[in-house]
């Protein structure tokens, strides 16, 4: 009897570790899994296509992965097998979730095929709310020094987050350092930031947008050659109804690449802001450039310049400027000392978030906002919704735009406790735009990859942002994408861009490729854009000109650089 039971109870104890087992393996099958995208409790726009769905698995089970999706809400599902750890719906298939979602809870769910176990799921929503725009942004490589010895793989992209099709290439290759653009209200207008000129940084093309932009003479203009002296025209804006652009001028700037010696300085490989600057308004109609009263300190670096909806005011960002050394036309601080101290971390320097009447051009006094300055903390990128409530800005702990510790937040226009927005993921959240119709922000992050991805959010009445969507469609293998910018155009009408405008660069390539005669023949192009160009640029030219055989017209050029204004001086 004694027997029988003992034979029972090793019977029972074997039968409770087999359980224990088997549900600590069903357990940790879900333990042993990470789902990258989507994050959970994302909201995804109404009309976004199917995305791919990715996860991480420490398992060593070589079976396939079975995925679901699934709604409770009309007990409907799907189910697939697939041997990889990254898997897309079929459209058809997508578009039935979403519909019988009916806007509530979508399931995803991925475990091993065949084992019985729970694995791991996620739950995410649709918004009812679309984007109903398209955005460019600017695809490129790094490290930054990468992307400038390479300019022709940095191109501009356009992508319409509610199209299956991959993003379509806008202009494919830079001659020229290409960086903000922006556009009018109506999206008709496009202002863009390219250095038609090896050292005038402030080349500026501002053009309707038509089937194919063409970048020429004929909508170039030269920051530098308005103000007779080298700048950048820095973060430059197009006003809401296209009359005017703001811009920063007289600016010098940090521009540091760090040694590649470790994956962050891979990731964050420059470092660059502004120390001095005033803003100015270029006045397309009456073709005049001014400095914008009350914006225009000397003490203060002001930029970053970003219009109320109504056009009325303008909301900038403003620090306590660096001293200019003996050279006050110099353009990038060279000073060593000063230098090291901002890439040691050892020298702060930080933006308050300020507005200041725009007033015809007449501006008046700038007044910082309250919650977005005087916090210790350096705020900057501020972008003011469509219907003028709110202002979304970038905040870290020192300097600005490419931060690893950058987090949006959002506060009243008029001022008000700032709220940290809950679309922020771990590393660096910055170039934000809004979408025409107020409901959506896109934005770039590291969160997810060294090479910035872009995400959406939605943005509701209350200024509050739902977990981040990630734009997979828009990432390029070893590819960065940054500066996104909605543009109030139907997503369906495509557009490309166009550089047609001669630049010392091409002549260069031209000489390169041993082809003397199309380098003359873009000299004679060159001359007849009747360029803006320094005397270093002169110069160089002149060396041009001696290997295409043109020795009159080297010596010539070689007169002219001689009299002519260097990039770091001003005009006589």
């Amino acid at each position: 009897m004694n027997k029988s039971k003992n034979i029972l109870l090793t019977l029972f104890l074997a039968a409770v570790c087999i359980a224990v087992i088997l549900l600590a393996r069903t357990n940790s099958s879900g333990r042993n899994i990470t789902i990258l995208n989507p994050f959970n409790d994302a909201l995804f726009p109404a009309e976004f296509p199917a995305p791919a769905f990715e996860w991480r698995s420490q398992l060593q089970d070589p079976s396939p992965w079975e995925v679901t999706l699934s709604v409770r809400k009309n007990d409907y599902s799907i189910t697939d097998i697939t041997d990889k750890t990254i898997w897309r719906p079929e459209e058809p298939a997508w578009d039935s979730i979403k519909k019988l979602s009916e806007n509530g809870k979508i399931f995803f769910r991925v475990r091993k095929h065949g084992n019985g176990g729970r694995g791991k799921q996620v739950v995410f929503r649709i918004s009812p709310d679309s984007v109903g725009a398209t955005v460019l942004y600017r695809q490129m490589p790094i490290p930054f020094v990468l992307a400038e010895r390479e300019l022709e793989s940095m191109n501009y992209m356009l992508i319409d987050p509610g199209s299956p099709s991959p993003p379509h290439i806008a202009m494919k290759g830079f001659p020229v350092c290409g960086n903000c653009h922006s556009f009018s209200d109506d999206g008709k207008l496009l202002g863009l930031d390219l250095d038609a000129g090896r050292r005038d940084k402030g080349g500026y093309f501002l053009t309707a947008i038509s089937d194919t932009v063409v970048f020429d003479s004929d909508n170039f203009m030269s920051w530098s050659k308005h103000e007779k002296r080298s700048t950048f025209g820095l973060f430059s804006k197009i006003s809401p109804d296209g009359r005017y652009v703001v811009t920063t001028l007289k600016d010098r700037v940090v521009a540091e690449n760090p040694p590649l010696n470790s994956a962050e300085n891979f990731a964050y490989s420059q470092l660059f802001f502004p120390v001095n600057g005033h803003l100015a308004i270029y006045d397309r109609e009456l073709k005049t450039l001014n400095d914008l009263p009350g914006a225009n300190l000397e003490e203060f670096v002001q930029s970053n310049a970003f219009w109320t909806p109504d056009g009325k005011s303008i909301v900038f960002s403003r620090a306590k400027a660096l001293p200019r050394s003996d050279n006050v036309y110099e353009i990038t601080v060279s000073d060593r000392e000063v230098l090291d101290s901002f890439v040691s971390g050892k020298k702060p320097f930080r933006y308050d978030i300020c507005i200041i009447p725009f007033n015809n051009g007449k501006g008046g006094t700038a007044v910082p906002v309250k919650g977005a300055s005087g916090n210790g903390k350096s705020n900057y990128f501020p972008t003011v919704s469509p219907d003028g409530k709110w202002i979304i800005y970038c905040q870290a702990n020192s300097f600005m735009n490419l931060m690893p510790d950058s987090r949006l937040y959002i506060v009243p226009l008029k001022g008000g406790t700032p709220r940290l927005l809950d679309c922020n993921m771990y590393a660096m959240n910055s170039w934000h735009s809004w979408s025409p119709n107020g409901k959506w922000i896109i934005f770039s992050s590291k969160g997810l990859n060294i090479y910035t991805d872009l995400f959406l959010s939605h943005i509701d009445k209350k200024g509050n942002a739902s977990i981040p969507v990630l734009v997979d469609r828009a990432r390029e293998y070893q590819r960065v994408c940054n500066y996104p910018e909605f543009i109030n155009r139907n997503p369906k009408n495509k557009f490309s861009m166009k550089y047609d405008y001669v630049e010392l660069a091409h002549i260069r390539y031209a000489l390169r490729d041993k082809d003397p005669e199309k380098a003359r023949q873009l000299f004679y192009r060159l001359i007849k854009q009747d360029p803006f160009m320094f005397s270093e640029d002169y110069s160089e030219l002149s060396g041009f000109l001696y290997r295409m055989g043109l020795k009159e017209e080297a010596v010539k050029y070689a007169e002219i650089a001689a009299k002519s204004l260097k990039s770091n001086i001003e005009a006589d």
